[in-house]
């Protein structure tokens, strides 16, 4: 009886769901994961990074074979290969391309009038999710997709993104896209390209079918997706517009923002053809004021792409268009250009331009110090979130780093990482801008003030260390033995911003450099995660998960890395509630009432 009953129990934990794995990934490795769960044959670009004739040359010879295939190249190539893409568009071929980006406005343009569907990835998770529905909605319409992915690739200025992503069964994702079996090839009696129809006509069932493949792809993953997504679902007097990381930034500030007072809401665009035209003029056209936002700029036109798209399709709505809700007036239109990176102090300063009534500048850019936007008037609350900035030597010391402390993260206090790698313009650090949540880190792309930062002895005198150093954060600076100098400019400003700097020694020569500053780059990040979720841990604790992780990466002797670890979880874990206690203790003198003043 006992030996049924235990077959019974491990039959029913067999059949009971696995829950999707974690995996820190980037857009590429994210893509080819989902490529791979569907089967697809993957075409990766790796010798001529100038164009892609070569790989849509093979994609379109497969394609025609009835093979599920994908090409994966940089965005500038494949805007260099337009011929080559308009080819297998007229072939009503289901080919899946994936464009490697920048910050994901550069070459859209060039890739948004030939034929193709285009989505619009805004880090590793939605790269994973948009690779399979671009796949569904390919292969039901006969229509082939391009997925630009931001954030693909580090560059000086562009950061690539790392996240924590929470993979689906491969079963799931298998059985939402399909068997592979119904790819057929084009001399086959029922493929799209012998259907009897205009190409205008052909393409009028591409909504549909991304529609479908949208609806039913959170019955994969839990992760709800649209063709844009707003926020607050009723109406907001004022709407920030963004398309990519720039939406997504936007979509996850409004909360930031309302903090403030600003009565504002926001909207993430993720496809760009088809595009949602009279959705948006359904979702904005009783706003009083709307900012499109883009990452790059275009100086002789009168806005980018989406702003073009969005008074297109206000336009059509005010002459009554088909298909469009009929509006009596269009919004007041303001167009703004990022640039690589923007803060939540740049949102606020946009919401006061839009309710500058006429003295607000129509057209404006952060990326040029001509066209900038004042400062906002309106401070907003203590950023609480977890937080950190590191400015260390090299990127594959920042890429190691990031992938040990979001391991260890995820191990003991249940967080995922979302991080920022940038290299910066000399080539002589990098920058890494990460975030930790309990549920996906989004919005990466509007920095936050950081609560830690970590640098080296040779980038505590960067900007990038400097400038983001908030009233009540902690320095912490990395050195390989004894007290590291700050340098007369960094003592300034941290006495004027009452700033608590704090040594952290990773062990010198004797050690591998890489691994050792990564795991004090864990513990120290660990300390601000258990301090911002009010959690206790055990620095033995932080000792032992450090030792496995790193272990698990073939460090033969994780023992001294470890002992840093713990050394430098608990001194910053010091440092941070000193600091906290300092807050506290100037804001109670602020608001103690003071004596009048005696003439």
């Amino acid at each position: 009886m006992q030996d049924e009953h235990e077959r019974t129990a491990e039959s029913h934990d067999s059949a009971r769901p696995q829950g999707p794995r974690m995996e820190l990934s980037d857009a590429s490795a994210a893509l080819a994961l989902a490529e791979q769960a569907v089967g697809s044959r993957v075409i990766a670009q790796t010798a001529d990074p100038s164009s892609a004739d070569a790989l849509l040359a093979t994609a379109h010879a497969a394609a025609e074979q009835g093979e599920r295939v994908a090409v994966v190249a940089r965005a500038e190539s494949l805007a260099a290969s337009r011929e080559a893409m308009r080819r297998i568009a007229q072939a009503r071929l289901a080919v899946v391309a994936h464009a490697i980006a920048g910050h994901g406005g550069e070459d859209l343009a060039a890739l948004s009038d030939l034929g193709w569907g285009v989505l619009c990835a805004s880090g590793p998770e939605d790269s994973f999710d948009l690779a399979l529905i671009a796949r569904r909605a390919a292969e039901d319409s006969g229509v082939p997709f391009v997925v630009v992915h931001a954030h693909g690739h580090a560059e000086a200025g562009t950061g690539r993104a790392h996240a924590m992503v929470a993979l689906p069964q491969a079963k799931a994702c298998q059985d939402f896209v399909g068997p592979a079996s119904r790819m057929k090839p084009r001399h086959d009696p029922s493929h799209p390209s012998l259907a009897p129809l205009g190409d205008r006509a052909f393409a009028e069932r591409v909504p549909f079918a991304l529609g479908s493949a949208l609806r039913e792809y959170a019955n994969v993953s839990g992760r709800r997706h649209d063709v844009f997504d707003k926020v607050p679902l009723g109406e907001a007097p004022l709407m920030l517009v963004g398309m990519g990381p720039v939406g997504d930034a936007l979509f996850h500030a409004v909360s930031e923002l309302r903090a403030r007072g600003y009565d504002v809401g926001a909207v993430h665009v993720s496809t760009l053809r088809p595009f949602p035209g009279a959705k948006l003029v359904k979702a904005l056209a009783r706003a009083l004021a709307i900012t499109v936002l883009e990452p790059a700029d275009e100086p002789m036109a009168h806005g980018g792409l989406l702003a073009r798209e969005v008074k297109s399709a206000f336009t059509d709505a005010l002459t009554w268009a088909p298909g469009f809700p009929g509006i009596g007036r269009i919004p007041k239109l303001f167009v703004g250009v990022t640039g690589p990176s923007f803060d939540v102090n740049d949102l606020a300063a946009i919401c006061d331009n839009m309710l500058a009534d006429e003295r607000g500048r129509r057209s404006f850019s952060f990326a040029d110090a001509d066209h900038r936007l004042p400062v906002a008037t309106t401070a907003g609350p203590r950023n609480a979130s977890t937080s950190i900035r590191w400015v260390l030597d090299d990127v594959a010391t920042a890429n190691v780093a990031l992938s040990v402390t979001a391991a260890v993260l995820a191990s003991a206090l249940g967080l995922r990482a979302h991080g920022l790698v940038t290299p910066e313009r000399t080539g002589t650090s990098a920058t890494v801008d990460l975030v930790a949540t309990r549920e996906h880190a989004r919005g990466a792309m509007a920095r936050r003030e950081p609560r830690l930062v970590i640098c080296t002895d040779r980038g505590i005198a960067s900007a990038s260390t400097i400038a983001p150093l908030a009233p009540g954060a902690v320095l912490a600076v990395l050195s390989g033995a004894g007290d590291p100098n700050l340098p007369d400019a960094a003592r300034v400003l941290v006495r004027e911003r009452r700033v608590r700097a704090l040594p952290l020694a990773w062990g010198g020569a004797a050690e591998d450099a890489t691994f050792a500053i990564a795991a004090t780059c864990a513990g120290a990040s660990l300390a601000l995660g258990a301090r911002v979720q009010r959690t206790m841990l055990d620095p033995i604790v932080v000792a032992r998960l450090v030792a496995e992780d790193l272990t698990t990466r073939g460090v033969t002797d994780p023992g001294p890395m470890a002992e840093r670890a713990r050394r430098a979880f608990e001194a910053t874990l010091e440092a941070l509630e000193s600091a906290e206690r300092d807050g506290a203790g100037r804001s109670a003198s602020d608001d103690r009432p003071r004596s009048p003043t005696v003439a």
